[in-house]
Formats: structure tokens, C-alpha cells, sequence
């Protein structure tokens, strides 16, 4: 049995396949093929490129005959026009010369992944500037076990308000590059996806995410859930981590896999207190599964992880 995803058959054997981020490479490992070495002997079968690797570790990863399933945009890390890295453009950018830089970079990780045979790029779209102190009180409040307090639902509420009454042109933004990508990519059969985000002034929420893909064609735009973010937003009170999931299976094409603690997310998959089965119930052989661990897990944790996803049901 097959079915197709950016263009490709996807066997019932690829549910077999997981992909390690070079997230959990950065400052661990010297050079790219002993990261790919080590994915291997820990049972990894792909890697995906986070955005904070360099144009000559890319390279290494190239070299080394790595298989990229997914390239997290924009990829590689390189510096804007502005002299900033070209991770901090924003697609949801009020200002045109930035939104079109952030558009190009973006292009530029869709010609990657088409050169290197990934099947999807995950993007972050962009968010509404708001009070950053309200989410850090947020996250301060909830942590020492006040989440039910005053404090905490008047700074909810504010951080309701204020990003209710600034979003409009950041969204709109947002879906002009969208739809620019979208057009992009359909000629290269690369898929777009549009993560669930950590922050909550970040772009898009649960109803923006409805929206934009509901806008966008179903052949290049699909939904990227993150089980930390999701997790922290149901934490924080904004929604549950399932109703990410049943509102956009449909339309998923791939899943960062980490584990959580507290408001703590990027631990390795079985070293937190998510809840794997829920998860489980959503994903599909299809689903491009990616396990997205922050370099400052142990590698005995990570050792564990692919008999951990298979102990799951997570993986075949």
C-alpha cells in the first residue's frame, strides 16, 4: 500500500523510518559525520536539519550521505542583509523589505530540500509583538504553582487582549507569504509545514492556524505539530494539546517527538510526562516523525529513544 506526500510514495515500511535533529548536534559534536555516525548506531534513520547549521556542516552533511527527510526553514544559518542571522526575518513582517527577505530564505531552504530529496520544510510563521513580560510572568507564576492565581489571570487576559487587537496585519502578512511559498514550492513537490508555536504572541494560534490552511492548497500546505508546544499551550490554559492534533490530522504531515516537563520541552521521548498514547492515536505511517532534542540531553537518554518509540507505538 502506498500513498503520496511532496510528490512521493510513502510505502507502510516508512513508518519503520525516525529522524534525529541536528538540534541535538550543536556544540556536541565537531564534525557532521560523527553526528551522523552516532544517529545511526542509535537506530536513527534520517536527520533533519535544524536552522542553526552552518553552510559548511550542511555541506559535511551532504558529504556523509546522511537522508534528510525534513529541513526545518530557514536552512542554512546565514546572515540577513540587515546583518542579522536570517532566522530572526520574520514572515508575518509589517516591514515589506523584511518580508521578502524572510520569503526568499524560505525559497532558498524549498530548493534545498528538493536538491537533497526531503520530502517537507517546516516553517515558522511569523508573531504580533506584545508585552513579553506578561508570557514570562505567565511561565514564572505557573512554575511556582500559581496558575489559578489573580496575577496569573490578569496577565492571561492582557496577553489575550493585546495580541487580539494587534494581530490583523501580522496575520495578513503572514498569509501573503504563505501563499507565496505555497506557489514556490508546488513547482519543486516539496510540502510546507506550518508548526505549532511555542510562544503565544507567535503566529499562528489554533483558529489562525485553521484559517491558513484552510486558504492555502492541501497539496503543498499541510499542519506540523510540535508535542512540546502544543503541550505548553495547554499548560498555560490555551486550549489542549488534542485538540491540535483531531482539528488537523488531516492535514499533518509531520511531528516533532519530544518530552516535557513543566513548561520545560525539547527532553528526550520518555524522559518527561507527556502523554504518548493521545499522540499515538493520530499518526499514521505518513507522518514524517522527527525527534527534536535539545544538545543538552545525555546520550544515554537519547540512546533509549528509538526502543522507547517502538515500546510506544509511536514507530513500527
Amino acid at each position: 500500500m502506498t500513498s503520496l506526500i511532496g510528490g512521493e510514495d510513502i510505502k507502510d515500511s516508512d513508518s519503520l523510518e525516525v529522524s534525529l535533529s541536528t538540534m541535538w548536534a550543536k556544540d556536541r559534536f565537531a564534525r557532521m559525520a560523527d553526528f551522523v555516525a552516532k544517529a545511526r548506531e542509535l537506530g536513527f534513520t534520517h536527520i533533519e536539519v535544524n536552522a542553526s547549521v552552518s553552510r559548511q556542516k550542511l555541506s559535511e552533511l551532504i558529504a556523509n550521505a546522511a537522508p534528510i527527510s525534513s529541513l526545518h526553514s530557514p536552512c542554512p544559518a546565514a546572515l540577513s542583509s540587515r546583518g542579522t542571522p536570517v532566522a530572526e526575518l520574520s514572515l508575518s513582517a509589517l516591514d515589506e523589505g523584511e518580508r521578502a527577505e524572510a520569503v526568499s530564505a524560505a525559497r532558498q531552504t524549498i530548493d534545498l530540500a528538493a536538491s537533497v530529496k526531503a520530502r517537507a520544510i517546516v516553517l515558522h510563521m511569523g508573531e504580533v509583538p506584545v508585552d513579553p513580560g506578561l508570557q514570562v510572568r505567565m511561565h514564572e507564576l505557573y512554575s511556582e504553582g500559581h496558575a489559578k492565581s489573580e496575577e496569573y489571570t490578569r496577565a492571561r487576559k492582557e496577553l489575550v487582549s493585546q495580541r487580539k487587537s494587534r494581530v490583523a496585519p501580522y496575520l495578513d502578512a503572514a498569509r501573503k507569504s504563505l501563499l507565496e511559498l505555497s506557489d514556490y514550492s508546488s513547482r519543486k513537490g516539496i510540502m510546507l509545514g506550518i508548526e505549532t508555536r511555542y510562544h503565544l504572541h507567535e503566529i499562528p494560534n489554533m483558529e489562525e492556524t485553521a484559517d491558513l490552511l484552510s486558504e492555502a492548497p492541501a497539496d503543498t500546505v499541510g499542519y506540523w505539530h510540535d508535542m512540546g508546544h502544543a503541550e505548553v499551550q495547554q499548560r498555560l490554559g490555551f486550549g489542549t494539546h488534542e485538540e491540535w492534533l483531531s482539528r488537523f490530522n488531516h492535514r499533518m504531515i509531520g511531528i516533532h517527538l519530544h518530552d516535557i516537563r513543566g513548561l520545560s520541552d525539547h527532553h528526550a521521548p520518555g524522559n518527561g510526562d507527556t502523554d504518548w498514547t493521545m499522540v499515538k492515536r493520530y499518526l499514521t505511517a505518513r507522518t514524517l516523525k522527527i525527534c527534536e532534542i535539545g544538545q543538552w540531553n545525555d546520550e544515554d537518554q537519547v540512546q533509549r529513544v528509538v526502543g522507547f518509540l517502538r515500546k510506544e507505538g509511536i514507530t513500527g
